[in-house]
């Protein structure tokens, strides 16, 4: 929310049709959510012009819009209905918008939690966005939607603030440099976590030390708490100050063990059946410790929380049925995230029973990777050449990759489609299906067009 008026003194303002009220209202971005109480961004994007549908706008009952594409003749014809909001930038409005809405709550004392990281940054965005509303309502929470984490997308996320807003859980990315801290100056969080430092964005960053670079400059920017994965080589190396706490198997601050089905923090016991692989509780983990942190004397209550969590949005997702179980994670991969889905899989499936003859990987490109993606896409190949698994098919441009450094049996395609065109009845004889691959490939396809997932 903002003062209406206080546009005006932003730098990228140039000039108002009409005069600024001086009443509360808010940022939008999407012309089929605004009504009255909304300052409309028209972005003009490549397919869609929204100053060509300005009829809508007038509907909804929202009175301002803001557009950096001078027009007197659109000016003049609804002057009467609309009051333009021109600046010079609509991005850099956008920011500067951002950044004044970030600075407003955090002197409310709202509370922004910042979460960086090459894997696991969403699924713990998730978690913690769960756990806090479980305790607190969700009319005190908002978060990233989806994973909306960029220059924009973190601008959008701040513009869901609403007066009854008590926290907002905002993820972080990056595939170039300098990318984390122009979204910190933005945000100024007083909390940030760091999940870890991984094979990501090779193709912009070149090594890790760059990926560490970048993504563990949140920490600079927090003002209150700075949480580490201290069992990550790169971030242990941050110096210990009064807000550096450290999580993880070795940490000193916050120590995990695992468990059978959970993990424990510190005294606390975690549980949780929708949820595979150590590295899901390990988030899991993260995302209370935070909890316990933002809502004091919450243990308990976040504890019967951790056990509802379902994972979402094609990340680590279980589709079980009485005929298959099928793992699919099919938002990003890298080769981190790959063996350590990998792994959470077939610990999950172990203690059943499963069987060599029952099993089926479907692996898709990782992408991003820069010069060393064929490498890495060979080490792969490798590390699964070492499972019990039936059949691997591999899909994507990096599938002959996968295959030539593969030792077992295997199928390649080029694209999703043809998989399913050739080979979707062979699919329905696996009892378990391991699928990931980086978004682009689009394998959540397989999932949607299944006819076992459709009966």
């Amino acid at each position: 929310m903002i003062n209406l008026s206080e546009i005006e003194t932003f730098k990228t303002f140039k000039e108002a049709s009409s005069q600024l009220e001086d009443k509360e209202l808010r940022f939008d971005v999407d012309n089929r959510l605004i009504n009255t109480d909304s300052v409309f961004i028209a972005i003009v994007g490549a397919k869609y012009n929204p100053l060509s549908h300005l009829d809508r706008v007038v509907t909804s009952g929202c009175k301002y819009i803001v557009y950096d594409q001078a027009d007197s003749d659109l000016v003049s014809a609804y002057e009467d209905k609309l009051c333009f909001i021109l600046v010079s930038d609509i991005e850099e409005f956008i920011q500067e918008a951002a950044t004044h809405v970030a600075r407003l709550f955090r002197a409310k004392n709202g509370q922004i939690i910042a979460i960086s990281g090459s894997n696991g940054k969403t699924t713990t965005k998730e978690m913690l966005t769960f756990l806090l509303t479980e305790v607190v309502g969700e009319q005190k929470v908002i978060s990233t939607q989806k994973n909306n984490n960029n220059h924009l997308g973190v601008p959008f996320t701040l513009f869901q603030i609403r007066p009854e807003t008590e926290f907002a859980v905002v993820e972080l990315g990056s595939n170039h440099p300098g990318e984390i801290e122009h979204l910190c100056q933005i945000l100024n969080p007083q909390y940030g976590i760091t999940t870890n430092i991984g094979d990501t964005h090779l193709e912009f960053f070149g090594d890790k030390e760059n990926v560490f670079k970048e993504e563990s400059v949140l920490y600079k920017y927090c003002s209150e708490k700075f949480y580490i994965n201290e069992d990550d080589d790169f971030l242990k190396k941050i110096k210990k100050t009064k807000k550096r706490i450290g999580f993880g198997y070795m940490a000193d601050d916050y120590t995990f063990y695992n468990l059978e089905g959970g993990i424990q923090v510190t005294e606390v016991e975690l549980y949780n059946t929708h949820i595979t692989g150590k590295h899901n509780f390990y988030n899991l983990a993260v995302a209370f410790l935070i909890a316990t942190q933002l809502i004091k004397n919450s243990k308990t209550a976040l504890k019967e929380a951790a056990k509802k969590f379902r994972p979402t949005q094609n990340r680590s997702q279980w589709i079980k049925n009485k005929h298959q179980d099928i793992f699919l994670d099919a938002y990003n991969a890298n080769p981190t995230s790959m063996k350590v889905a990998i792994e959470g899989f077939l610990d999950h499936i172990a203690p059943i029973g499963a069987k060599k003859n029952e099993i089926c990987f479907i692996l898709g490109d990782m992408n991003e990777l820069g010069k060393d993606s064929e490498k890495l896409h060979r080490d792969i190949a490798k590390f699964v050449s070492e499972k019990e698994v039936d059949l691997v098919i591999f899909v994507g441009r990096f599938a002959q990759i996968y295959a030539e450094n593969y030792q077992g049996n295997h199928k390649c395609f080029e694209k999703v489609d043809i998989l399913l065109e050739q080979m979707q009845q062979d699919l329905l004889k696996y009892k378990y299906l391991f699928i990931k691959g980086s978004r682009s490939v689009v394998l959540e396809k397989i999932s949607q067009e299944h006819p076992i997932v459709n009966r």
